[in-house]
């Protein structure tokens, strides 16, 4: 019996077709740099990626540049669902709901590799 395979199919198995959820998700490997910066209760939480492949996290003076740094990484960027049309009041809400409910301060750099830098600051006394 012969198998048939269409061209949606093989486009979708090569990755050609995109799908919109996808179009503007954060991919760190196509980024040059990302820094995000939390401060809850005085103390700073800090994720670092710099191209190629370079993590860093930080929770007030403890800095782990393991592969758990990799991981905080990924889990920090999922949870905010950044994109270059994140909004900044989403992603406090989320971060607020999920993770710090006495979020202070957020602060995020975003370079995409396109050289591109997208900034969103957030600070609850303002």
């Amino acid at each position: 019996m012969k198998k048939v395979i269409t061209i949606s199919t093989i486009l979708f198995l090569s990755g050609l077709i995109v799908f919109p959820i996808q179009a503007n998700a954060l991919n760190l490997m196509e980024s040059f740099f990302l820094k995000i910066t939390i401060v809850e209760n005085g103390v700073e939480h800090e994720w670092e990626y710099t191209s190629p492949g370079k993590y860093e996290y930080e929770k007030g003076e403890k800095v782990i540049k393991t592969d758990e740094a990799k991981e905080e990484m990924h889990s920090i960027v999922k949870l905010l669902d950044l994109s270059e049309k994140a909004k900044v009041e989403e992603m406090v809400e989320v971060l607020k709901k999920e993770r710090y409910p006495a979020l202070e301060r957020l602060d995020i750099r975003w370079m995409n590799g396109e050289s591109k830098l997208y900034t969103w600051v957030w600070d609850k006394s303002n």
